[in-house]
This record gives C-alpha cells, structure tokens and sequence, in this order.
C-alpha cells in the first residue's frame, strides 16, 4: 500500500472514530445540564415564561411559572399571545408532544406556537434535553 493510500485509509478510521464518539447516548446528567443551557442560555425562557421583579430581573421563586408578557409588537400582530404559559414541570403537556413541539413548531391539530413564542426547530436529541431539563423542575 502506497503512503497515500495508508494516509487517506488512517485519516478515514480517525473521521469514522471521532463521528462515532460524538453520536454516544448522553447521561442523564449530560442530558439535564444540555437542557438547562438551550433553556437559560440559547432560548432565554425565563424572559417570557417567569415574572420579574421591579428590577427587571426573573423571579427565581417563580422560575418558569409563567407571566404575563411584558412587551407588545409595534403592529398589531395577530394571535399574539399576552401570557406565557407555566413550563416548569411541564404541567400542561405530554413529554412526547412537547418534543414534537420543539422539534416541529407546531402542536395539537395543526397548530402554530402563538407570537412571541418562537417557531422551534430543534433536532430530536436537544428537544429530548429541553424536555427532561423542564420536567426535572418544580410545577406550581
């Protein structure tokens, strides 16, 4: 075997190994610390779904709870929802429809998440995270 073909075989194994190792089931920990991060970090939830205080700041007591939200589109924006619906614990929906909903954007019979609400598209492994991370917490 030529070094060319060695080199290009031996890069291959490394590509395949390194793909491999990242699609490895996560833990539980691994998977309620990825939740947490897209839910605090990347979706920034708590800006809509938990009261805050005269600062600006979210209530931690009520983390998650659901508000009231606190802004208006400049144009009337139609379906616009004024609360955001408690999450913590997810009181109001299934575990498999909520990860249908962060993987499709929409839930029930045909139905669109309502403005502000972001039309998610997450892949199947994230939504499954978000899902355990806002199961693992309390409901009120």
């Amino acid at each position: 075997m030529n070094r060319a073909v060695y080199l290009g075989v031996l890069v291959f194994v490394v590509i395949a190994g390194c793909a491999k190792e990242s699609k490895k089931e996560m833990t539980v920990a691994e998977r309620l610390e990825r939740g947490r991060y897209l839910v605090e970090n990347v979706g920034m939830c708590a800006d809509c779904h938990t009261p805050m205080n005269e600062m600006g700041e979210p209530v931690r007591e009520n983390w998650l709870q659901g508000s009231p939200i606190l802004f208006k589109p400049v144009f009337e924006v139609p379906n616009w929802a004024d609360v955001a619906l408690p999450i913590a614990g997810l009181p109001n929906i299934s575990e498999e429809n909520a990860v249908s909903v962060l993987e499709t954007g929409v839930y029930g019979d045909n139905q669109r998440l309502r403005p502000p609400m972001p039309q998610f598209r997450l892949n199947h492994e994230d939504a499954v995270a978000v899902v355990a991370y806002l199961k693992s917490l309390r409901a009120e």
